[in-house]
């Protein structure tokens, strides 16, 4: 049983993109994915470098309507329901920015639950293997979010640490003229 278990999971294929682009001072990258009707879309992003790390966002569907903006934010997560079927398309833009480009990581997950849970016929699954099943998808959300805590938690210690550097520059000067 524990194999078949194991068996199933490894099979399971998971609609799960996450890239890390580095997006140009005053530029554009966009990506697409082809989204089914009714599917769920989860995503997020963080900017780990790049002078200020604000970044725009835009996702746009098939027909070109915005369903998503996000406008000068270093990170933030993102869901919704696929409206209709066709291309979507993911946009993050730097062009406030005119002098550093920015290293942007983001994950998107698409499908109608994350996982594909008819793999194996109703019968064949008892309801502790489902939870198992369910458990495996929620699993697989938690470990993006921990990437992004960790980036996130490296952003704020390269933050403290050229506080600390001004602040101790700032306190030399100071004897320096007293």
């Amino acid at each position: 049983m524990t194999t078949i278990l194991l068996a199933l999971l490894a099979a399971i294929p998971l609609a799960t993109q996450g890239f890390i682009v580095e997006i140009s001072a005053g530029g554009e990258e966009c990506f697409t994915e082809t989204i089914s009707r009714g599917e769920k879309v989860i995503g997020s992003y963080s900017v780990s470098s790049g002078g200020t790390l604000e970044i725009d966002l835009r996702v746009y569907d098939s027909s070109g309507k915005t369903l998503y903006e996000n406008l000068g934010y270093s990170d933030d997560s993102y869901a919704f329901v696929a409206n209709q079927d066709g291309l979507y398309k993911f946009c993050f833009s730097n062009l406030k920015s005119t002098l550093t480009a920015k290293t942007v990581s983001f994950n998107i997950f698409v499908g109608t639950s994350l996982v594909d849970h008819e793999i194996a016929k109703k019968e064949h699954l008892d309801p502790l293997e489902n939870s198992i099943l369910l458990l495996g998808e929620s699993l697989q959300f938690v470990v993006h979010e921990q990437q992004y805590l960790i980036t996130r938690e490296r952003m704020s210690r390269e933050t403290n640490s050229s506080t600390n550097s001004r602040v101790f520059w700032w306190n030399m000067l100071q004897n320096l003229v007293i």
